[in-house]
């Protein structure tokens, strides 16, 4: 668990400072754009396109209020993930369109709901470590 969250705040940094793969990849397509030069053949490929397909797109919004923040999905059958971790508790908002058959919102509540309670239990089994 420990080694996990680590390589999570270290990916965290990485993201937050501009330092994420995704950043990179879009500061390339927005100066060929810029220098009116063809698109490079890797934003053209199927696998780009999909690795830009986020299912699942989540954002903290760090509230020193008791507040629920929500956004929508961003493609047609994903989610909408928001969270606020508080002082003793984490607000959620969960959000997937009505229209598309393959998400519920309220599903992914539940497990999520459920997989905190499972490592809540670990958690409370497991001898504190001196971090």
């Amino acid at each position: 668990m420990e080694k996990a969250v680590k390589a999570h705040r270290s990916y965290t940094n990485m993201a937050i400072s501009g330092q994420a793969i995704d950043r990179h990849l879009l500061g390339l397509k927005l100066q060929a754009a810029e220098e009116k030069l063809s698109v490079p053949a890797i934003f053209r490929d199927p696998a780009y396109a999909k690795a830009l397909h986020y299912h699942l797109s989540t954002s903290q919004v760090p509230s020193k209020t008791d507040c629920v923040m929500c956004f929508g999905p961003v493609v047609p059958d994903g989610y909408g993930f928001c969270y606020n971790p508080m002082e003793d508790h984490i607000n959620f908002a969960v959000s997937s369109f009505n229209s598309c058959k393959e998400t519920d919102a309220g599903d992914l509540a539940g497990a999520v709901e459920e997989a905190l309670l499972d490592l809540r239990r670990l958690l409370e089994q497991t001898p504190r470590s001196k971090l």
